[in-house]
């Protein structure tokens, strides 16, 4: 039995996280069974022992004291109850080109209003890996609730999806599920919801796909905000004035280059990662599916190296791991979007094709504005002049803390660029209509 919700008029249903007993039952035997490898000795102080620990991976200790909580500590039915208390859940049932329809999972919650001078404007907030639709938690309660020292902001209704092959929605094991088709079915999400205007909010592969949105559906996505923006240099043949103005304005500053310094020690020390999942998916996918201590070395290794020295507990960090074990498609399902996204295939039945490189390359459309978050623990940046060829990039804001997980680690910085970025004074004011007409 459904029961409708939003601004449409589509019958959606509620959905409260269930996972069956069986499920964990088998965890915890494979949890039970779990065997460790040996890990490289280190000299030195405590220090500079940790830091060499980590430039091989996971620490053999953090990764055993996290399988013994996981086995016998870590409670998820509990888990299971704040998610379900704190996050108001749907599922919609959507229609993709050439894939049929979808269950798309999505947290839902609509903004409060003070009469007609305020109003809420439609948000998707999109996720990207290793995170989940889990990312929206702390930032839901500041987008969505009117605080007293903020009349001049605006509130959201606020959508947080679980991506297809992510978390609770329905995966699709069809080959050619690329960036094109996760863009359709977020935008479908939308229009279930009566949404026919919004904002993008993304991180991570949240910013590909925003990105990718506002290419195909402009007249829909009509401002992204990006907390990850990756950009290429610019390129004679692409862009040939700024390529001057490089040229003419080198050397860079220090600021600047710190910025490609970061680039360059992504693409040396921490993107290998991303090439296992661009290239041979699968492979991996059987060290995920059936091992939880692969799967949690895997995810935990990224939330340290990728955060602003934020303090995980272990709790969160089995909070985020067991949504990927417990996805209704399994973990393995969550890489195919590397591969799909480097091997783009013809369209299926009149869908859209569209490659990772195409979404960073090309110029998205000058109807859309765009904001751009830095935080100084970003896996890449890129000068502002790179970001500027974006597109239409209206607003920059630079942060002296936060990492790859804004959202989680730093909600209210988040949250208030977001705001402002829509406000009244802001670079986007009036680019997308609210409920009750902000």
């Amino acid at each position: 039995m459904g029961t409708t919700v939003g601004t449409g008029t589509s019958t959606l249903r509620p959905f409260k996280i269930s996972i069956p007993d069986s499920q964990l039952s088998s965890l915890h035997q494979k949890l039970a069974l779990a065997s460790f490898p040996d890990e490289v000795s280190y000299d030195g102080d405590d220090t500079a022992a940790a830091a060499q620990k980590w430039g091989m991976g996971a620490p053999l200790d953090d990764i055993k004291r996290l399988t013994n909580h996981w086995k016998h500590s870590f409670d998820w039915r509990k888990a299971e109850r704040e998610l379900n208390e704190a996050l108001p859940q749907f599922v919609a049932c959507v229609p993709v080109a050439g894939f049929g329809e979808l269950d798309v999972h999505f947290v839902y919650q609509r903004g409060e209003t003070k009469g007609k001078e305020r109003a809420a404007i439609p948000l998707l907030f999109v996720h990207g890996w290793p995170g989940s639709f889990i990312e929206v938690k702390k930032i839901l309660p500041l987008l969505t609730q009117v605080n007293k020292d903020e009349d001049d902001l605006p509130v959201f209704d606020v959508v947080a999806p679980s991506l297809p092959n992510f978390g609770f929605s329905e995966g699709s094991s069809k080959k050619g599920f690329g960036l094109a088709q996760y863009a359709e079915a977020m935008n479908a999400v939308m229009a279930a919801l009566g949404y026919s205007e919004y904002v993008v909010q993304g991180g991570d592969w949240g910013s590909f796909i925003g990105r990718a949105m506002a290419t195909l559906y402009p007249a829909h996505v009509k401002a992204i905000h990006l907390n990850f923006i990756p950009v290429p240099p610019p390129y004679p043949w692409k862009h040939p004035l700024l390529f001057l103005q490089t040229l003419l304005t080198l050397p860079f500053s220090a600021t600047e280059r710190a910025k490609i310094g970061v680039l360059r020690a992504y693409l040396d020390d921490e993107s290998g990662y991303a090439k296992q999942q661009d290239t041979r998916p699968q492979t991996l996918g059987y060290a995920l599916h059936d091992s939880p201590v692969g799967l949690l070395a895997w995810v935990y290794e990224k939330l340290q190296a990728w955060s602003d020295s934020y303090a995980w507990t272990d709790d969160e960090i089995l909070q985020w791991v067991s949504i990927y074990a417990f996805s209704r498609a399994g973990p393995a399902a969550s890489l195919r979007i590397y591969y799909e996204s480097t091997h783009p295939v013809a369209p299926h039945e009149g869908g859209n094709k569209i490659s990772r490189d195409q979404t960073v390359l090309d110029s998205l459309p000058p109807s859309v504005k765009i904001a751009a978050a830095h935080f100084p623990k970003e896996i890449i940046q890129a000068p502002s002049a790179w970001v500027q060829a974006a597109g239409n990039v209206v607003r920059e804001t630079t942060f002296d803390r936060g990492g790859h997980f804004a959202a989680w680690e730093v909600p209210a910085l988040l949250a208030q660029d977001v705001k402002a970025f829509m406000s009244k004074a802001g670079e986007a004011y009036g680019a997308v209509s609210g409920r009750d007409g902000y």
